[in-house]
C-alpha cells in the first residue's frame, strides 16, 4: 500500500539522555532497583545502578552490539557485574521475570529482545537495519517505510497532528 510518504533508507540519531529518562521511568515501578544511569560512548553502552535486596548492591552491564530485525531488536548483553565480581550469564536468566513484560523478553545466551512496533506511532512503519552505539546515543539505519499523516488530519501551524491536541 502506498504511504504519503515514503523512503527506502533513513538514518537518525536517539539521544541517549532521552533513552535514559524514559528507562528510568520503567524502572520506576521495580523496587528493587533504586538506581539506574546509561552512558554511551562509540561501541560501548554502559548500564549502571543499585539493587536492593536485603543491602544495597552496584551493577553494571555492558552492550556492545545490537541485533536488528524488521522491528525486533536483541540485546545481547556483553559483561554482567555486581560491584567488582563478574556475574555468569547463567544468574541473569534467573532475573527474566522481573523485566516488564510488555516491553522486553529474554532469550538464552543473556539477550534481551524488545519489538520497537511500541514506540512507532501508528502511522508509520519502518524496518530497522542496524543500530550502533555513538557517543551520547544511538545511530540507527531505518531500511524500507513509510508514513501517513496521523488519524484526523496535520496542523500546518503547529507542526502536530490534529488528534494530538
Amino acid at each position: 500500500m502506498k504511504r504519503f510518504i515514503e523512503w527506502d533508507s533513513i538514518d537518525v540519531r536517539v539521544d541517549g539522555e532521552k533513552i535514559a529518562a524514559m528507562a528510568r521511568e520503567i524502572v520506576a515501578a521495580e523496587p528493587m532497583i533504586e538506581k539506574l544511569a546509561l552512558k554511551f560512548s562509540n561501541g560501548l553502552l554502559r548500564v549502571e545502578g543499585k539493587i536492593r535486596k536485603v543491602i544495597s548492591v552496584p551493577f553494571s552491564v555492558e552492550i556492545t552490539r545490537f541485533e536488528a530485525n524488521g522491528t525486533t531488536v536483541k540485546v545481547p548483553l556483553a559483561r554482567v557485574s555486581a560491584g567488582p565480581i563478574p556475574i555468569p550469564t547463567l544468574l541473569i536468566g534467573l532475573m527474566r521475570d522481573r523485566f516488564p513484560k510488555d516491553l522486553v523478553r529474554y532469550e538464552e545466551p543473556a539477550t534481551l529482545v524488545m519489538s520497537l512496533d511500541r514506540f512507532l506511532p501508528p502511522f508509520v512503519s519502518a524496518d530497522i537495519q542496524k543500530i550502533w552505539i555513538i557517543d551520547g546515543g544511538l545511530a540507527v539505519t531505518l531500511g524500507r517505510g513509510g508514513a501517513d499523516l496521523p488519524a484526523g488530519g496535520f496542523d500546518v501551524g503547529t507542526g502536530t497532528g490534529i488528534e494530538s491536541r
